[in-house]
């Protein structure tokens, strides 16, 4: 009886130490998956602090090559270089060159654009010229800008010319006064002094 007892303190001893140790290791288990989510979770922020975000928002700036960008300056400055004052023609080049130069105002919605982007894509486009290139587009602006204007504000006047030049009257001026304002300050500002005027 005594050695039944004795037996059965000792599986009872054996059966506590082993849910002593299963508790042990759970809560170990536990307190080791908790360090281990503490962990993560720690290193979670860390990563997200170090990542370098500024070059994501960079390619969005509108003074850079990027889906705000002004496009196609080259090809809507085309019709306004090698023709100028005197030029056999150049009454219809004039409005030709103001009809794309409106287009483009439009098309960039440049009343919305910073100054500083205008001037960006006027310079680099005029920057590229040659010296002939640049006197000849210096000669023509003044007709151009002249031009322009008449088609934003008394287009009638100028369907005759409208019609030589090809165009569709219907289509013009196609421009805000607002954009083709916004491209007008600049260019005034920044084109050389014509040699004709």
């Amino acid at each position: 009886m005594t050695r039944n007892r004795i037996l059965s303190l000792l599986v009872c001893a054996a059966l506590l130490a082993g849910l002593l140790a299963g508790c042990t290791s759970t809560s170990g288990g536990s307190s080791a998956s908790a360090s281990s989510d503490a962990a993560s979770s720690e290193s979670i922020p860390a990563s997200t602090a170090q990542a370098d975000t500024g070059k994501l928002t960079s390619n969005l700036d509108e003074d850079e090559n990027s889906i705000f960008s002004i496009q196609n300056t080259e090809a809507a400055f085309a019709p306004c270089l090698g023709w100028g004052p005197g030029v056999s023609g150049c009454s219809l080049k004039s409005v030709i060159a103001a009809a794309s130069l409106l287009g483009w105002a439009e098309s960039g919605n440049l009343a919305m654009r910073s100054t500083d982007a205008i001037q960006d894509a006027y310079t680099t486009w005029f920057n590229d010229l040659s010296a002939d290139d640049q006197a000849s587009f210096a000669d023509a602006w003044p007709l151009i800008k002249e031009d322009a204007n008449t088609l934003l504000t008394d287009k009638a006047s100028m369907e005759g010319r409208i019609s030589d030049a090809g165009l569709n009257a219907k289509k013009l001026p196609d421009c805000s006064k607002e954009n083709w304002n916004a491209l007008q300050k600049v260019v005034d500002a920044l084109v050389p002094q014509s040699s004709e005027y």
